[in-house]
């Protein structure tokens, strides 16, 4: 392993929290990204090309859940798992969610600059649906990953113009069958997600 000093990039992490911030339905500095809208399928595409970059392998599940894989010298074994959402609640800030997800991945960037090998992968994950705007329902994504919203419950969501979860995930290019969604409680070895203080101060 390298003993030069990481270049742990403030800087580097802050402008893309804010070139993120930019993809929104509405004007800055207020945040609003719904899951599956125009915004939020921007928002997928910048950090899939950031994930890229650094070189990850990249994957989705049927309800569009990511996964972005630092593969590990034992790539068998169960990953180490990071990661948060980067849907917005409306008129919500650059942070929540962001932060976990990209800071994630500075963090692995940073391992890679110092000529870490992981043994384990390290998987950043980028939840669909954490917050409840668009079906009334927060942390959709990870509630189907652990089964604890079937896929006959997630069949019948629907939002306020009628649209369904099925109708809204395939014109985004999700595909494949939500029973394939739900994973062994052992997917992870362990998960740990960055996030900000929910109170009025940051």
């Amino acid at each position: 392993m390298s003993t030069t000093r990481p270049n742990l990039s403030i800087d580097r992490l802050i402008s893309e929290l804010q070139a993120l911030a930019k993809i929104s339905e509405m004007e800055p500095p207020v945040v609003t990204r719904i899951v599956f809208s125009e915004a939020d399928m921007r928002a997928r595409a910048y950090v899939r090309e950031l994930c890229e970059d650094a070189g990850l392998t990249i994957s989705n599940d049927a309800v569009g859940n990511t996964f972005a894989r630092w593969q590990g010298t034992e790539p068998g074994l169960a990953p180490i798992g990071t990661g948060s959402h980067i849907d917005a609640i409306p008129n919500a800030g650059l942070y929540d969610g962001c932060v976990g997800v990209l800071g994630g991945l500075e963090a692995i960037r940073v391992l890679q600059q110092l000529g870490f090998n992981p043994r384990r992968s390290i998987e950043l994950a980028i939840f669909t649906a954490e917050e409840p705007t668009r079906f009334g329902i927060g942390c959709l994504g990870s509630r189907m990953m652990a089964n604890v919203l079937t896929p006959a419950q997630a069949r019948a969501l629907r939002d306020k113009e009628g649209q369904g979860l099925e109708e809204l995930r395939a014109k985004a290019g999700f595909s494949g069958a939500l029973e394939s969604v739900a994973v062994a409680p052992d997917r992870f070895h362990k998960f740990v997600e960055l996030h900000i203080e929910q109170g009025p101060y940051l």
